[in-house]
């Protein structure tokens, strides 16, 4: 990591997005900053690529969950560019996560729904990794055995991962620890909506069901609502399941993200 260079490599990146927020200012839409953004860069001869993959690999496994970093400058300095009102700490997450990922030690992220352009900017310094970070996490006590073991492998994903990515990511980890255990799930299982004993025709959807027999809905969310519980609960009875288990990976440590709903 070169200080010198990286500091001025951000000084001018934030200098950028400040002329592009003057005059377009707050209000328009995220892809509109970014194409501003990337044509200021090109004008001030900074190298850098917009919308560029960034795969997950996962225990020597490429996973392609569509991770897209908005720009990457010098091949070396991601930017996350967002256009909202509040800048929540999943948005930090996320931009952590991704300077993870792909070995970036400085990221910046860039909000432009602000007044002025420096009340919206906020550098990263990654320090440590993200497994590092974690507490420690086992299964509590008092699941079923099958239960049991998709805690464990949810437990090692969020242990590898770390919070604060897509919950397309989680669940894709999810599926290859069951896989290793040698548990059958099925994806996006469909359910016969009835109502009053009367089939309406359509179907409610289950992201994951493991062993035939449990739910699970993977989130990465703030926090878990009641209405997270009200739509796996729905599932569950639609399904006629004993019950269902809601797993939200953006938690500190999983346990705190674990909640065991029946119907």
């Amino acid at each position: 990591m070169n200080v010198d260079h990286d500091n001025q490599l951000t000084g001018a990146v934030i200098g950028a997005a400040i002329a592009v927020h003057r005059q377009l200012g707050p209000g328009v839409e995220e892809t509109a900053y970014e194409t501003a953004l990337s044509a200021r860069l090109t004008a001030e001869g900074i190298a850098h690529q917009c919308q560029v993959p960034l795969p997950l690999i996962y225990k020597g496994i490429l996973l392609d969950c569509g991770f897209r970093l908005d720009v990457i400058v010098e091949k070396r300095l991601p930017l996350e560019l967002k256009a909202v009102e509040v800048i929540l700490p999943i948005h930090d997450a996320q931009l952590l996560t991704y300077m993870r990922l792909g070995g970036h030690p400085l990221g910046l992220l860039l909000n432009f729904e602000v007044a002025v352009l420096k009340d919206g900017v906020r550098r990263k310094v990654q320090t440590t990794s993200a497994a590092s970070s974690q507490g420690v996490d086992t299964v509590p006590a008092g699941f079923d055995e099958l239960s049991r073991e998709i805690l464990s492998g949810a437990i090692e994903v969020h242990r590898h991962l770390g919070p604060g990515l897509l919950r397309s990511a989680y669940e894709e980890c999810l599926c290859h620890e069951l896989g290793q255990r040698k548990i059958p799930f099925t994806r996006q299982h469909l359910t016969p909506l009835v109502c009053d004993g009367r089939p309406l025709g359509q179907f409610s959807e289950v992201s994951l069901l493991v062993g035939n027999s449990v739910p699970v809905q993977c989130l990465s969310v703030a926090e878990l609502s009641a209405l997270h519980e009200a739509r796996l609960l729905a599932r569950i009875r639609q399904g006629n399941w004993a019950y269902g288990l809601l797993l939200n990976f953006n938690a500190p440590t999983l346990v705190r993200g674990i909640r065991r709903l029946t119907r």
